[in-house]
């Protein structure tokens, strides 16, 4: 990280340096070690820019390691009047409850319509690229085929029909005859996910990549 030098460690010069140019479980371990720093810092009009995009940074990037569980433990360490207050920190922690409970509609919705600063913006179109993809491939291993309409929602194209199109088709999905999605077929399983008990225990647990979490953040 030899761009970061002279760098202020706690400053929005160097959050901006690591969500534009690091790894995310660099910018995990790079905050890890501020946060003490942070906690000591009072949430107030002059800090409030400083803390609301030091933690969406640290959100997003446990978001990019898959690591919800700590991204909320992170929540619970954040002064509740940030949380509640503050239009980014409002922003990302809501959508920190939409991932848990996989609420794929309003996932997408926050990404493409929350007040994100330039400092987290960077995170944020990476994070987007990183949850569609993802969610493809859980696609190609869940289901031989999908509607349309259900694809739309689960890949973030509600509305966008054409962008569903060009985005399933660059990874050889189908459109059958009678109307439905066939997505490429992955590379996890052999000789089928359906033929006996151990492809079935594998189907489940692919789906359940997909459903609804009942637990609250």
């Amino acid at each position: 990280m030899s761009s970061e030098k002279g760098l202020q460690k706690f400053s929005l010069a160097y959050l901006s340096h690591l969500a534009s140019s690091e790894t995310p479980p660099t910018i995990v371990e790079a905050l890890a070690d501020l946060e003490t720093e942070a906690a000591l810092t009072p949430f107030s009009s002059d800090s409030a820019i400083l803390l609301s995009n030091f933690y969406s940074i640290y959100f997003f990037a446990l978001f990019l390691c898959d690591d919800l569980n700590e991204a909320r433990f992170l929540s619970k360490r954040i002064p509740l009047p940030a949380l509640q207050s503050d239009p980014l920190l409002i922003s990302t922690y809501t959508l920190l409850r939409f991932l848990y409970t996989r609420n794929y509609a309003e996932t997408y919705t926050v990404i493409d319509s929350a007040p994100w600063s330039e400092h987290v913006s960077p995170l944020v179109f990476r994070f987007k690229d990183y949850y569609r993809q993802k969610t493809a491939v859980l696609l190609s291993k869940a289901y031989s085929s999908i509607s349309p309409v259900h694809a739309a929602v689960y890949l973030g194209f509600k509305g966008d029909e054409t962008g569903l199109q060009e985005y399933v088709a660059e990874r050889g999905w189908l459109l059958d005859e009678s109307g439905l999605l066939k997505p490429a077929p992955t590379e996890v399983e052999e000789g089928g996910m359906d033929t006996d008990a151990e492809g079935n225990d594998m189907r489940i647990a692919i789906l359940s990549g997909l459903v609804t979490h009942l637990t609250e953040v």
